[in-house]
Formats: structure tokens, C-alpha cells, sequence
């Protein structure tokens, strides 16, 4: 199977890289999947576990859908934890695919739970003009129509997402640990 990397960057510096299997696309977009236990690089040159439980703690598998037309990135983990970053449109530069976050981090957890958070984090972006007016407004509308389908289970969020997970699980791929020659920042 053919592996991309996810290219998550934050404003005004800092990045974090990971590889991810090709997992097919649809009407949604673009499906990746992360294999527990697969490594996550940060600028810093530090690796951790891709979609850990606790800082320092081993990691989940983790589905992931790059949309075709919006302004976020979506997660989906075996314990039921659903989120997205909201962020700039991403875009596949090369064999990656990258992203600006806007900080905005709607979610759904097992419980149902549906919220956002760091507000805080984007008004703080927004008043040092790391974000400007569009992307805010963006981002907003983003959180909102989010919460909004995951409150209601409008696929990809209702049942696609679980299943395409469950099926990803069941093919037992090695975690990607392999950065090669990919440049962090």
C-alpha cells in the first residue's frame, strides 16, 4: 500500500510530520491511515506515537480524511473519539499532504459529547494577526458546521468514518516509522 505524509503546521512557526497509508478516496475526499504504534515528527526533532492517549503514552490507529472542498483535517480513533483541526484547505504538495491549523478543534467524544475547543487560541491568533479576517471566518464556520454534523451523524461522521476504520484495523499494517529523507520543516 502507498504512503504519504501529513504535513500539520502552526503559525507563527512550528510543525509536526507523519507518514500514513493511502486508504482511497471517495465523494469525501481523501482517506489515510495511521497504524498504532506509527511515529510522529515534530520541528524539534522530537518523535512520539502518532494519536496518543496520554502524553507519552503508546499510540492509536488512526483514520484520517483529507476533504475534498473544506477547511479542516478529521481524525477518527479506535475509542471512539472523533476530531478535526480546523485549518487551511489542505493541499497535496508533492507526496504530502499539508495544512495550516487555524486552532479551532471541533470533536465528538464516545460519549457524544460534541464541542470545540481552544477558542481562546484562535482569538489570540487572530488579534496577533497570525490569522487574518477570511481564515477566521472560515474557521468559525468551519466549527460550527462541524459540530453541527457530528451532532447529527452526516457522513462522513455518521457511519462511514467507524467502517472505514474497523476495515483499516482488520488489514494488521505495520506502523510507519520511516521518515527517510523528508525534511520536517
Amino acid at each position: 500500500m502507498k504512503t504519504t505524509y501529513v504535513r500539520k503546521r502552526k503559525r507563527p512557526m512550528g510543525c509536526g510530520l507523519w507518514p500514513s497509508y493511502e486508504w482511497g478516496a471517495d465523494e469525501f475526499g481523501t482517506w489515510l491511515f495511521t497504524p498504532a504504534r506509527s511515529r510522529h515528527r515534530g520541528d524539534d526533532g522530537a518523535f512520539c506515537d502518532v494519536a496518543q492517549r496520554w502524553p507519552g503514552g503508546p499510540g492509536e490507529d488512526a483514520l484520517h480524511l483529507v476533504p475534498r472542498d473544506g477547511w479542516w483535517f478529521a481524525t477518527w480513533r479506535p475509542r471512539g473519539l472523533l476530531v478535526a483541526d480546523v485549518s487551511t484547505q489542505p493541499a497535496l504538495v508533492g507526496d504530502e499532504w499539508t495544512y495550516v491549523d487555524l486552532e479551532l478543534d471541533p470533536y465528538r467524544r464516545p460519549d457524544g459529547t460534541v464541542g470545540t475547543e481552544d477558542w481562546d487560541e484562535l482569538a489570540e491568533a487572530h488579534a496577533a494577526g497570525l490569522i487574518d479576517d477570511h481564515e477566521h471566518r472560515a474557521a468559525v464556520e468551519s466549527a460550527h458546521t462541524l459540530e453541527q454534523q457530528f451532532t447529527q451523524g452526516i457522513e462522513p461522521f455518521g457511519t462511514t468514518g467507524w467502517t472505514r476504520l474497523s476495515k483499516a484495523i482488520a488489514l494488521e499494517l505495520p506502523p510507519l516509522t520511516d521518515f527517510g529523507n523528508q525534511p520536517v520543516t
